[in-house]
């Protein structure tokens, strides 16, 4: 899709300042992780944590977050070899094991460097971060063109130029001739979950929770929720499935029992007499 936008820019602001102003996907996913980072940095620091800490632990969960964005993908791959004999290599960044790592990542770094921290508050500090990060991931998900929807005739569609992933994949399925200018119309499921991140963004920092942890909780939830709701429109086969599931909603179901498990352990913990 960012060819496209470069290209009707181009007709206003010439061809080089068009390619100069429409960021990528890595320049958004960037932009994502530094923003985010200085509204965790800064939520924290009036919960008490020195700012020093604070960017400690992000960096270990960046790195933690990375990892696991490429080993998810990686892991598809090598299923899809066992299962139908055919290597496919990994493309692009999975969200899930980006954010379940990084999230792994950084309470392993609280807990072996930074025992000062509480690691609820800094969860819950961190929270609006992940879903703000959501949001400029999945803009930078759209201008890439990748994670697309079904095709639709709804007001919504949205075709994607030749060439790009969309455009592949409805060529091979016989949808349309090779020789076409576009992809069909479908849902841009990119633009659906950058819109989740935005709300979610404005909502979990708008919660005052009585209990630590609690905000974090509630953007798992939330974002399982939605996540799970939009992957029943996706189109691009090779995010991967498990039975009926995608790897996603395997995902969005595992994080969720998770979170949810250990929140209640730690405020029954808390609450139970010495």
């Amino acid at each position: 899709m960012r060819p496209v936008v470069v290209e009707i820019l181009a007709r206003y602001f010439g061809a080089e300042l068009a390619q100069l102003v429409v960021p990528g996907y890595a320049f958004m996913l960037a932009l994502g992780a530094i923003i985010g980072a200085m509204l965790a940095v800064a939520t924290a620091h009036r919960d008490g944590v020195a700012r020093a800490s604070s960017v400690s632990v992000l960096m270990a969960a960046y790195v933690c977050g990375l990892a696991g964005a490429c080993a998810v993908p990686a892991g598809q791959a090598v299923l899809s070899w066992i299962g139908g004999g055919r290597l496919a290599a990994p493309t692009g960044f999975a969200a899930y094991g980006g954010l379940a790592f990084g999230t792994l990542g950084g309470l392993a770094w609280i807990r072996l460097r930074h025992r000062e921290i509480d690691p609820w508050r800094f969860l819950d500090a961190v929270a609006p971060s992940l879903a703000i990060g959501i949001f400029f991931a999945r803009v930078g998900c759209f201008l890439a063109g990748c994670d697309y929807g079904m095709p639709t005739s709804s007001f919504l569609g949205t075709a994607f130029p030749r060439g790009s992933h969309a455009f592949r994949d409805h060529v091979a399925r016989g949808w349309i001739d090779a020789s076409a200018s576009s992809s069909l119309p479908v849902h841009p499921t990119e633009l659906y979950e950058a819109g989740v991140g935005l709300v979610l963004f404005f909502a979990v920092r708008a919660m005052s929770p009585q209990k630590r942890g609690a905000r974090f909780v509630a953007l798992a939830i939330a974002y399982a929720l939605a996540r799970s709701a939009i992957e029943l429109v996706r189109g691009d086969v090779s995010r991967g499935h498990v039975g009926l599931l995608s790897t996603s909603q395997v995902f969005a179901i595992v994080t969720s029992a998770v979170v949810l498990t250990a929140f209640a352990w730690a405020h029954r913990a808390k609450a139970r007499p010495a």
